[in-house]
């Protein structure tokens, strides 16, 4: 996994959504918002969009091991004060970090220790975003259907 050129405070996903990061003493502020592909439905004939449908329907697959969540590479100050870090040093890390927005103030974030976990939540995090990205097609064909008059289920 290729994380050049990320510095305190900041924050990767590979997502096409939009993602900020922000750290604040001690505490982590995440916003995360999902801009959904557009997938020119309405251009499509009503054919080629049940072709499309059925297909998507046919390749849904869930993993078990589906995750909702972001990775969060931080880099952070020791409590040591004569340490390099408080006197313009690399600040120490990277330590990474799995966060979920769960409820409105409610997070779950806890720090990925080995490269096997780090490694096993991105797995889980691309997979929920492709099953997302699958999802998304699939309504807006089904919301293009509804518009034309079309019934969603074959009968």
């Amino acid at each position: 996994m290729e994380l050049k050129g990320l510095t305190a405070g900041s924050a990767f996903s590979h997502f096409q959504g939009i993602f900020f990061f922000i750290d604040s003493i001690q505490r982590f502020a995440i916003l995360s918002i999902y801009m959904a592909k557009i997938y020119h439905a309405t251009r499509k004939s009503t054919l080629a969009l049940r072709q499309r449908k059925r297909f998507l329907v046919s390749q849904l697959k869930i993993f078990p091991d589906c995750l909702r969540a972001s990775l969060v590479e931080r880099f952070s100050r020791c409590g040591k004060a004569n340490c390099h870090c408080h006197s313009g040093g690399d600040k120490h890390g990277p330590f990474y970090y799995l966060t979920q927005c769960l409820a409105v103030g409610k997070m779950n974030k806890f720090l990925l220790k080995t490269p096997v976990q780090r490694q096993a939540a991105q797995t889980g995090i691309d997979r929920f975003h492709r099953l997302q990205e699958q999802v998304e097609e699939l309504s807006q064909i089904n919301a293009e259907l509804l518009r034309r008059g079309e019934a969603l289920t074959r009968e």
